[in-house]
């Protein structure tokens, strides 16, 4: 597809059975003799151990650990490492002597294969029960030295490259594994090359009829797309070469792989509304041409507004940096230019494997290299940070996954550093993320020299300073405001290292409010228990009781019952309940034979025949405007609201007690309304992700979302909770929904509880 040929960073991806093909890789940049003879002496002694051993399709061992190596040279990894790469079975799957390994290759190579030997997981049968330690593992031993990572990847490389020899359901749960964990971690490092790799492997195995129809929709407009590229191509080139002061070192067109048009289309778009399929990247020899080339193509070309960015000003969090702008020709072809140097093009697409490039008389220790790579790449101290907060493995994986291996935002402190945070996190997170004695004292922030609470949530590109108080404390509510894992597991070590929660410690006030609240407790326990709702009091009537036998209110008469002075039954049955009086039966009467509800009314809903009854909306089918709604007059509850369907209100005695009731459009045209919906979808990364984004570009008001995985159907069943204006706009949700990518089934959820 181009005119100028693209320098191939991304790794060539083939099994190779013969060790003087990895020699050859190795040689075009390792010249040192010694390391050209340990590697080979490396092969000749994986060779040996593994001995007679099989691979599935019953090949030699060998060629896995041989095609690590070569992935690992491909890389340009130095000797060091792709000695661990050949050995990096030898621990766990052949009958080594302990020491071996350091007596023939040294303490380093040992290291390396042993930490690789630890993490080693993802060919136990007992996956789930390993999981959680697993990747805690995984995860510190990167932190460690980042070399295990690499080595993990190229191993996995192969795995999935040669995955067609396991059994189908296993070939499946290792392709979601290795994406949804090490393409993750891939892309979370900067290897974008494997990344991408792995993505496609693993798609290839997870969704085959998807991968097989994106990859028939872009052959078919490949030609197409061929000619419009170099044409653009040759109009770039003609153009960019008129400017003498410019030097162009090439220019090529990418067309986004498989998995990334499927990852689009789960957006919601179709395939023809994909404007960036294909992309042109320029490389420069300088920053200041990246951003001279920027403003000719912004002469040339329509840019699409919105569509513009700079990560070479604020760099991705995985140390990948370029200019991006989507543009249109006159044509109407929308297509994205990307604008880098030859060294940020080396890392887009090596990312953290690019700093461990070797290099000829480079005697920076493994330690120093570990410490510069942690310095870009923050995630390190942070994986070991909550490694220290004794985050138990399971939760360390969760907390990884939100904080770390997420989308991101990248905002900037007052001299300039740029932090990364997870997509929706608050400036009560950004205080934590710059050091936990600052989180503890922030009163708010300037956001671009605005006050903010902490609650605000942050956007990229924002230039944000911390205010802080000496006098300030956490409190149990900054664990509603914070939303990174890190901030959050902060707060709760703050909170029980200073707070006290035994009644000691509590004031007179707060003791009084809890005996309150149990004395109360005690007497509508009481009267639900009786089922004698119906036979209440008002207050009015109850006050006048109590005041006769000299209480003052009726937290005098609670405090009495909480404190054992008075039997709660007692207290019911003299001062709460006329035991004479039925009231269901005098209510049914009063709505009957009363007048219309006036409907500037305060509630939202009109009972027709009465206007001073408590009216509440049912908990099992939770009706909302403007849906035909019935009244169920409840057992000493009021007048429940119900859907004319519920199957709580279906029964012949309950049909006689149901009353007409209808919406106040005059009180309830700005409100919002408790509803569930409940989905059914093929399971799949994102997929709560995607149908929160879609809910929220409807304005719903999301109060909970979950969704359990069915490990034999692949299927995930979920019911999302949220807050919506009518019916009219709950029709809309559930379209919508339907229309997501995987989703199969959408319905309103209505439960069956005990009561009316």
């Amino acid at each position: 597809m181009a005119i100028q040929k693209e320098k191939n960073y991304q790794i060539r991806l083939k099994e190779i059975h013969d060790p003087e093909v990895l020699m050859n890789e190795v040689k075009t940049y390792i010249k040192d003799e010694k390391a050209l003879a340990d590697i080979q002496r490396a092969y000749d002694f994986a060779k040996e151990k593994h001995g007679e051993q099989k691979r599935a399709n019953g090949d030699p061992y060998i060629y896995h650990p041989l095609t690590t190596a070569y992935f690992l040279a491909q890389y340009k990894m130095g000797p060091t490492t792709i000695i661990a790469g050949l050995l990096h079975d030898v621990i766990e799957d052949t009958p080594i002597k302990p020491g071996e390994i350091t007596e023939a290759f040294g303490e380093e190579v040992n290291m390396l294969v042993e930490a690789v030997t630890k993490v080693s997981y993802f060919a136990k049968d007992n996956r789930q029960q390993l999981k959680a330690t697993y990747l805690r593992r995984l995860y510190l031993s990167m932190a460690q030295d980042i070399r295990v990572m690499i080595i993990k990847i190229c191993d996995r490389l192969h795995n999935m490259l040669t995955i067609g020899n396991l059994p189908e359901y296993k070939q499946k749960i290792i392709a979601k594994e290795t994406l949804d964990t090490y393409s993750t971690i891939a892309h979370r490092i900067g290897m974008n090359g494997a990344k991408s790799a792995l993505e496609e492997l693993s798609f290839q195995v997870l969704e085959p009829k998807e991968a097989k129809k994106i990859g028939k929709l872009l052959e078919e407009q490949r030609k197409e797309r061929i000619v419009e590229v170099n044409q653009i191509i040759t109009d770039l080139n003609e153009f960019l070469n008129d400017e003498k002061h410019i030097e162009i070192k090439a220019i090529f067109g990418r067309e986004k792989s498989i998995y990334s048009v499927y990852r689009k289309m789960m957006y919601g778009k179709t395939f023809d509304e994909i404007n960036d399929i294909l992309a042109i990247r320029i490389i420069a020899k300088n920053v200041d041409d990246c951003y001279k080339i920027l403003g000719f193509i912004h002469q040339k070309y329509i840019p699409i507004p919105g569509r513009f960015k700079d990560y070479i000003a604020t760099p991705k969090n995985n140390l990948y940096q370029s200019l991006h702008t989507t543009v249109s020709n006159k044509n109407g072809m929308i297509f994205e230019v990307q604008i880098r140097t030859e060294e940020m093009d080396e890392y887009a697409e090596m990312g953290a494997a690019a700093h461990w490039r070797y290099k000829e008389n480079d005697n920076s220790s493994a330690a120093q290299k570990q410490q510069e790579i942690d310095d870009k790449l923050d995630i390190f101290k942070r994986i070991i940070s909550m490694n220290n907060d004794e985050t138990d493995a399971a939760n360390l994986e969760k907390d990884l996954q939100e904080d770390i291996f997420t989308s991101t935002i990248y905002v900037l402190t007052p001299n300039g550093n740029v932090l990364t945070l997870p997509y929706g996190s608050t400036v009560l997170d950004f205080a934590y993320r710059i050091h936990s004695e600052v989180g503890e004292k922030a009163i708010g922030a300037r956001i671009n020299g605005v006050f903010s609470p902490l609650n605000t949530v942050i956007h990229s590109g924002e230039v944000i300073e911390v205010k802080t108080s000496p006098t300030q404390t956490p409190n149990l509510n900054w664990l509603k405001i914070a939303k990174t894992s890190s901030a959050r597991n902060k707060i709760r070590k703050w909170l029980a290292a200073n707070m006290n929660s035994d009644s000691e410690t509590q004031n007179k006030k707060d003791k009084e409010e809890a005996t309150l609240v149990k004395g109360k407790g005690q007497v509508i326990s009481y009267i639900n228990s009786e089922n004698i709702r119906n036979k209440r009091r008002s207050e009015k009537e109850t006050l006048e009781l109590l005041k006769k036998d000299g209480y003052q209110s009726l937290e005098d008469i609670y405090l009495e019952i909480a404190n054992g002075k008075i039997k709660v039954e007692d207290a019911v049955e003299k001062y709460f309940v006329d035991l004479t009086v039925d009231k269901d039966d005098a209510l049914l009467d009063q709505i009957n034979k009363g007048d219309e509800w006036a409907p500037d009314i305060n509630n939202d809903l009109i009972v027709d025949g009465i206007s001073n009854m408590k009216v509440e909306i049912a908990n099992c089918c939770l009706p909302i405007p403007y849906e035909e709604v019935v009244g169920y007059v409840t057992k000493g509850n009021g007048i429940k609201v119900h859907l004319p369907n519920c199957t709580n209100v279906q029964s012949e005695e309950d049909k006689k007690r149901l009353v007409s009731v209808r919406w106040n459009k005059n009180y309830i045209q700005n409100k919002n309304y408790v509803t569930k919906v409940r989905f059914v979808s093929n399971d799949r990364p994102n997929l709560l992700y995607d149908i929160t984004k879609v809910l929220s570009s409807l304005h719903a008001a999301i109060i909970s979302a979950s969704a359990n995985t069915n490990e034999k159907t692949f299927t995930s069943t979920g019911v999302v909770k949220l807050k919506v204006h009518n019916s009219d706009q709950l029709r809309q949700i559930i379209t919508a929904m339907k229309s997501i990518p995987g989703v199969l089934e959408v319905d309103r959820v209505i439960e069956e509880p005990n009561n009316k």
